[in-house]
């Protein structure tokens, strides 16, 4: 891997820590609720045992289990079926559903298909919340060997929950990585 592809991953690794969950959350509910509910008709409080079994029965695979900051589990799986879905991660705490985070992305994509599903959660979102508060906007060089690193994003309150949605993008003239992920949060 050349020294420009290293960079890009250490971007990529510091932009997951910068927007992890306990900073971040989105997905939208119905009209009129005053929480935001977390996808794939799930309820905050779910306990990891009941996930996993409904998970494996929408065809996804558990990757990995593991502590992470804060006291909580951190839960990933792949194989759920939505266009461009790599991976979501799971969090619990004391046993319960607190966050889940969808990441999508693909290496054929090229930007503007990320701007287009950028534009098009955004409006879906604020449609059920309103607009959303601009929580990030900024593109940087970094390094000495011309990276890019551009960070948007966005936020939606309602009640004591959550939503945001990040686009991360790090590029330099011969490698790319880019990842669009909402984050819900109870």
């Amino acid at each position: 891997m050349t020294h420009g592809g290293r960079l890009l991953l250490q971007s990529a690794a510091v932009a997951g820590i910068l927007f992890s969950p306990g900073g971040l959350a989105m997905h939208a509910s119905a009209a009129g609720e005053s929480e935001i509910k977390p996808p794939f008709n799930l309820t905050w409080g779910e306990t990891a045992d009941r996930l996993e079994r409904l998970v494996v029965g929408a065809g996804g695979k558990v990757t990995s289990r593991k502590r992470v900051r804060g006291d909580r589990e951190a839960i990933e799986v792949a194989g759920l079926p939505q266009e461009g879905l790599k991976k979501t991660i799971f969090y619990f705490k004391q046993g319960v559903l607190i966050a889940v985070e969808l990441q999508y992305q693909s290496d054929e994509w090229p930007e503007s298909k990320y701007n287009k599903m950028m534009g098009d959660l955004r409006q879906r979102i604020s449609e059920h919340y309103g607009e959303g508060q601009q929580i990030a906007r900024r593109q940087e060089q970094v390094g000495v060997n011309g990276v890019t690193q551009t960070v948007t994003g966005y936020k939606w309150v309602s009640g004591s929950s959550n939503v945001q949605l990040i686009y991360f993008a790090a590029t330099d003239s011969s490698n790319s990585f880019r990842v669009l992920s909402v984050h819900y949060n109870a």
